[in-house]
Protein backbone atom coordinates (compact mmCIF):
# COMPACT_ATOMS: atom_id res chain seq x y z
CA UNK A 1 0.00 0.00 0.00
CA UNK A 2 2.84 2.66 0.53
CA UNK A 3 4.56 1.56 -2.63
CA UNK A 4 0.78 2.44 -4.24
CA UNK A 5 0.69 6.01 -2.59
CA UNK A 6 3.97 6.75 -3.22
CA UNK A 7 3.74 5.96 -6.79
CA UNK A 8 0.20 7.78 -7.05
CA UNK A 9 1.85 10.92 -5.35
CA UNK A 10 4.74 11.11 -8.14
CA UNK A 11 1.71 10.35 -10.60
CA UNK A 12 -0.51 13.45 -8.74
CA UNK A 13 2.70 15.39 -9.11
CA UNK A 14 3.02 14.41 -13.15
CA UNK A 15 -0.67 15.57 -14.10
CA UNK A 16 -0.30 18.62 -11.82
CA UNK A 17 2.04 19.51 -13.85
CA UNK A 18 0.93 18.95 -17.29
CA UNK A 19 -2.14 20.69 -16.79
CA UNK A 20 0.17 23.65 -15.95
CA UNK A 21 1.82 23.36 -19.35
CA UNK A 22 -1.66 22.90 -21.06
CA UNK A 23 -2.84 26.23 -19.43
CA UNK A 24 0.54 27.93 -20.07
CA UNK A 25 0.23 27.11 -23.85
CA UNK A 26 -3.99 27.44 -24.05
CA UNK A 27 -4.37 29.17 -27.18
CA UNK A 28 -2.42 26.48 -28.73
CA UNK A 29 -4.06 24.05 -27.26
CA UNK A 30 -7.50 25.82 -28.28
CA UNK A 31 -6.51 26.20 -31.99
CA UNK A 32 -5.12 22.61 -32.31
CA UNK A 33 -8.47 21.44 -31.32
CA UNK A 34 -10.16 23.44 -33.51
CA UNK A 35 -8.44 22.23 -36.56
CA UNK A 36 -8.98 18.71 -35.19
CA UNK A 37 -12.69 19.66 -36.19
CA UNK A 38 -12.08 20.34 -39.83
CA UNK A 39 -12.02 16.79 -40.94
CA UNK A 40 -14.84 14.97 -39.41
CA UNK A 41 -17.16 18.11 -40.51
CA UNK A 42 -16.21 18.61 -43.84
CA UNK A 43 -17.10 14.36 -43.99
CA UNK A 44 -20.25 14.94 -42.29
CA UNK A 45 -21.36 17.96 -44.79
CA UNK A 46 -19.72 15.41 -47.49
CA UNK A 47 -22.15 12.72 -46.92
CA UNK A 48 -25.07 15.23 -46.03
CA UNK A 49 -24.74 16.17 -49.53
CA UNK A 50 -24.31 12.50 -51.06
CA UNK A 51 -27.29 11.30 -49.38
CA UNK A 52 -29.74 14.49 -50.01
CA UNK A 53 -32.07 13.43 -47.63
CA UNK A 54 -32.52 9.80 -48.16
CA UNK A 55 -31.00 6.81 -46.05
CA UNK A 56 -27.78 6.05 -47.41
CA UNK A 57 -26.08 2.54 -45.70
CA UNK A 58 -28.40 2.77 -43.30
CA UNK A 59 -27.82 6.70 -41.94
CA UNK A 60 -30.24 9.04 -42.44
CA UNK A 61 -29.40 12.72 -42.07
CA UNK A 62 -30.02 12.51 -38.28
CA UNK A 63 -27.42 9.86 -38.23
CA UNK A 64 -24.75 11.25 -40.59
CA UNK A 65 -24.76 14.45 -37.83
CA UNK A 66 -24.56 12.38 -34.62
CA UNK A 67 -22.26 9.87 -36.18
CA UNK A 68 -19.66 12.32 -37.47
CA UNK A 69 -20.17 14.62 -33.82
CA UNK A 70 -19.52 10.94 -31.78
CA UNK A 71 -16.60 10.73 -34.50
CA UNK A 72 -15.16 14.67 -33.67
CA UNK A 73 -15.53 13.24 -29.53
CA UNK A 74 -13.83 9.66 -29.88
CA UNK A 75 -11.20 11.22 -32.07
CA UNK A 76 -10.17 13.76 -29.37
CA UNK A 77 -10.44 11.77 -26.68
CA UNK A 78 -8.51 8.97 -28.11
CA UNK A 79 -6.03 10.03 -30.30
CA UNK A 80 -2.56 10.67 -29.59
CA UNK A 81 0.67 12.70 -30.51
CA UNK A 82 3.43 10.81 -28.72
CA UNK A 83 5.37 9.45 -31.62
CA UNK A 84 6.84 12.90 -33.19
CA UNK A 85 7.56 13.78 -29.57
CA UNK A 86 9.45 10.21 -28.82
CA UNK A 87 10.87 11.02 -32.31
CA UNK A 88 12.38 13.97 -31.72
CA UNK A 89 13.85 12.99 -27.75
CA UNK A 90 15.44 10.00 -29.35
CA UNK A 91 16.91 11.69 -32.22
CA UNK A 92 18.12 15.01 -30.61
CA UNK A 93 19.44 13.01 -27.56
CA UNK A 94 17.13 14.67 -24.93
CA UNK A 95 15.35 10.98 -23.99
CA UNK A 96 18.70 10.66 -22.02
CA UNK A 97 17.61 13.07 -19.09
CA UNK A 98 13.95 10.86 -19.18
CA UNK A 99 15.47 7.80 -18.69
CA UNK A 100 17.48 8.91 -15.55
CA UNK A 101 14.58 9.70 -13.61
CA UNK A 102 12.76 7.63 -10.89
CA UNK A 103 9.66 7.17 -13.74
CA UNK A 104 9.93 5.22 -16.49
CA UNK A 105 9.64 7.32 -19.41
CA UNK A 106 6.15 6.14 -20.84
CA UNK A 107 4.86 7.41 -18.02
CA UNK A 108 5.10 11.34 -18.63
CA UNK A 109 3.31 10.42 -21.74
CA UNK A 110 0.40 8.87 -20.19
CA UNK A 111 -0.09 12.31 -17.77
CA UNK A 112 0.24 14.31 -21.07
CA UNK A 113 -2.39 12.37 -22.83
CA UNK A 114 -4.44 12.06 -19.73
CA UNK A 115 -4.59 16.05 -18.91
CA UNK A 116 -5.42 16.90 -22.61
CA UNK A 117 -8.26 14.29 -22.96
CA UNK A 118 -9.89 15.60 -20.00
CA UNK A 119 -9.67 19.22 -20.71
CA UNK A 120 -11.33 17.93 -24.32
CA UNK A 121 -13.73 16.16 -22.38
CA UNK A 122 -14.92 19.29 -20.20
CA UNK A 123 -15.15 21.68 -23.67
CA UNK A 124 -16.36 19.13 -25.72
CA UNK A 125 -19.26 17.03 -23.79
CA UNK A 126 -20.84 20.09 -22.22
CA UNK A 127 -21.09 21.69 -25.93
CA UNK A 128 -22.68 18.86 -27.12
CA UNK A 129 -25.50 18.70 -24.63
CA UNK A 130 -26.15 22.62 -25.38
CA UNK A 131 -25.93 22.64 -29.06
CA UNK A 132 -28.48 19.06 -28.22
CA UNK A 133 -30.78 21.18 -26.17
CA UNK A 134 -31.13 24.20 -28.89
CA UNK A 135 -31.12 21.66 -31.67
CA UNK A 136 -33.42 18.23 -32.08
CA UNK A 137 -31.12 17.04 -35.02
CA UNK A 138 -28.22 16.18 -32.35
CA UNK A 139 -30.29 14.90 -29.98
CA UNK A 140 -28.96 11.26 -28.95
CA UNK A 141 -31.35 8.58 -27.62
CA UNK A 142 -29.14 7.70 -24.21
CA UNK A 143 -29.18 5.63 -21.53
CA UNK A 144 -26.70 5.01 -18.07
CA UNK A 145 -26.22 1.35 -19.44
CA UNK A 146 -25.06 3.16 -23.28
CA UNK A 147 -22.88 5.17 -21.32
CA UNK A 148 -21.08 3.40 -18.93
CA UNK A 149 -20.32 1.03 -22.69
CA UNK A 150 -18.87 4.17 -24.23
CA UNK A 151 -16.64 5.10 -21.73
CA UNK A 152 -15.47 1.70 -21.38
CA UNK A 153 -15.11 1.32 -25.06
CA UNK A 154 -13.39 5.25 -24.99
CA UNK A 155 -10.98 3.90 -22.21
CA UNK A 156 -9.71 0.56 -24.22
CA UNK A 157 -10.05 3.00 -27.50
CA UNK A 158 -7.58 5.41 -26.09
CA UNK A 159 -5.12 2.70 -24.51
CA UNK A 160 -4.72 0.81 -28.00
CA UNK A 161 -3.97 4.18 -30.21
CA UNK A 162 -1.36 4.96 -27.22
CA UNK A 163 0.44 1.72 -27.05
CA UNK A 164 0.31 1.94 -31.43
CA UNK A 165 1.59 5.62 -31.37
CA UNK A 166 4.10 4.87 -28.60
CA UNK A 167 5.31 1.96 -30.46
CA UNK A 168 5.79 3.52 -33.47
CA UNK A 169 7.72 6.65 -32.04
CA UNK A 170 9.72 3.67 -30.64
CA UNK A 171 10.78 2.40 -34.33
CA UNK A 172 12.98 5.96 -34.01
CA UNK A 173 15.04 3.60 -32.33
CA UNK A 174 16.34 2.00 -35.60
CA UNK A 175 15.12 4.45 -37.94
CA UNK A 176 14.92 8.32 -39.13
CA UNK A 177 11.73 7.88 -40.38
CA UNK A 178 9.06 6.40 -37.69
CA UNK A 179 7.01 9.76 -38.10
CA UNK A 180 6.63 8.97 -41.89
CA UNK A 181 5.44 5.24 -41.14
CA UNK A 182 3.07 6.43 -38.54
CA UNK A 183 1.67 8.85 -40.89
CA UNK A 184 1.14 6.18 -43.37
CA UNK A 185 -0.68 4.26 -40.55
CA UNK A 186 -2.62 6.85 -40.09
CA UNK A 187 -3.69 7.49 -43.63
CA UNK A 188 -5.44 3.88 -43.31
CA UNK A 189 -6.50 4.61 -40.17
CA UNK A 190 -8.56 7.45 -41.30
CA UNK A 191 -10.29 5.21 -43.74
CA UNK A 192 -10.72 1.91 -41.99
CA UNK A 193 -11.86 3.38 -38.14
CA UNK A 194 -14.74 4.81 -39.64
CA UNK A 195 -13.32 8.21 -39.75
CA UNK A 196 -14.10 9.46 -42.88
CA UNK A 197 -17.64 7.13 -43.56
CA UNK A 198 -18.97 4.75 -41.56
CA UNK A 199 -17.80 1.19 -42.24
CA UNK A 200 -21.81 0.37 -43.53
CA UNK A 201 -20.17 2.13 -46.50
CA UNK A 202 -17.11 -0.09 -47.72
CA UNK A 203 -17.63 -3.54 -49.10
CA UNK A 204 -18.34 -6.07 -46.58
CA UNK A 205 -14.83 -7.72 -46.53
CA UNK A 206 -13.44 -3.95 -45.98
CA UNK A 207 -15.54 -3.92 -42.82
CA UNK A 208 -14.92 -7.37 -41.78
CA UNK A 209 -10.75 -6.47 -41.90
CA UNK A 210 -11.17 -3.29 -40.15
CA UNK A 211 -13.35 -4.55 -37.54
CA UNK A 212 -10.36 -7.40 -36.93
CA UNK A 213 -7.31 -5.26 -36.59
CA UNK A 214 -7.08 -2.31 -35.06
CA UNK A 215 -9.26 -0.04 -37.20
CA UNK A 216 -12.81 -0.33 -35.97
CA UNK A 217 -12.51 -0.47 -32.71
CA UNK A 218 -10.82 2.42 -31.87
CA UNK A 219 -13.15 4.84 -33.44
CA UNK A 220 -15.95 2.96 -34.97
CA UNK A 221 -16.73 0.76 -32.22
CA UNK A 222 -17.55 3.14 -29.41
CA UNK A 223 -18.78 6.16 -31.94
CA UNK A 224 -21.41 3.34 -33.35
CA UNK A 225 -22.54 2.59 -28.97
CA UNK A 226 -23.01 6.00 -28.33
CA UNK A 227 -25.24 7.13 -31.31
CA UNK A 228 -27.38 3.74 -31.34
CA UNK A 229 -26.40 1.75 -34.09
CA UNK A 230 -25.58 -1.21 -32.14
CA UNK A 231 -28.27 -1.80 -29.90
CA UNK A 232 -27.47 -2.76 -25.99
CA UNK A 233 -27.47 -6.90 -25.15
CA UNK A 234 -26.05 -6.91 -29.25
CA UNK A 235 -23.64 -9.88 -29.42
CA UNK A 236 -21.38 -7.47 -31.65
CA UNK A 237 -20.55 -5.59 -28.00
CA UNK A 238 -19.06 -8.34 -26.33
CA UNK A 239 -17.53 -9.62 -29.91
CA UNK A 240 -15.84 -5.78 -30.23
CA UNK A 241 -15.18 -5.35 -25.89
CA UNK A 242 -13.01 -8.83 -26.73
CA UNK A 243 -11.42 -7.87 -29.85
CA UNK A 244 -9.84 -4.92 -27.87
CA UNK A 245 -8.42 -6.69 -24.92
CA UNK A 246 -7.07 -9.42 -27.15
CA UNK A 247 -5.32 -6.20 -28.90
CA UNK A 248 -4.36 -4.62 -25.89
CA UNK A 249 -2.40 -7.36 -24.58
CA UNK A 250 -0.58 -8.12 -28.02
CA UNK A 251 0.28 -4.23 -28.18
CA UNK A 252 1.48 -4.15 -24.50
CA UNK A 253 3.73 -7.18 -25.20
CA UNK A 254 5.01 -5.44 -28.07
CA UNK A 255 5.72 -2.53 -25.98
CA UNK A 256 7.65 -3.85 -23.46
CA UNK A 257 9.72 -6.18 -26.12
CA UNK A 258 10.50 -2.70 -28.59
CA UNK A 259 11.61 -0.71 -25.24
CA UNK A 260 13.98 -3.31 -23.89
CA UNK A 261 15.85 -3.75 -27.59
CA UNK A 262 15.39 -0.09 -28.49
CA UNK A 263 17.11 1.15 -24.99
CA UNK A 264 20.06 -1.59 -25.26
CA UNK A 265 20.54 0.07 -28.74
CA UNK A 266 20.10 3.64 -27.69
CA UNK A 267 23.38 5.69 -27.14
CA UNK A 268 22.25 9.01 -27.11
CA UNK A 269 23.18 11.94 -24.82
CA UNK A 270 21.96 15.34 -24.61
CA UNK A 271 18.88 17.23 -23.14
Amino acid sequence: MKGLALFWQKYRILLRVEWAVMFAYRSESLIWMVGAFIQPLVSMAVWLSISNNQAVGGYNAHDYMVYFLGVLLVDRLTSTWDVWELDASIQDGSLSTKLVRPFHPVHWSISQNLVYKLFFALLLIPAWAIAAALFPMLRLNISLEIIMLFFCAIVLSSIIRFLIGFEFGLLAFWTNRATAIYSLYEGIHLFLAGRIAPLSMFPSWVEGVAAWLPFYGTVGFPVELLVGKIEVGSPAILHNFAIQAVWLIILFVTFRLLWRKGVKKYGAVGG
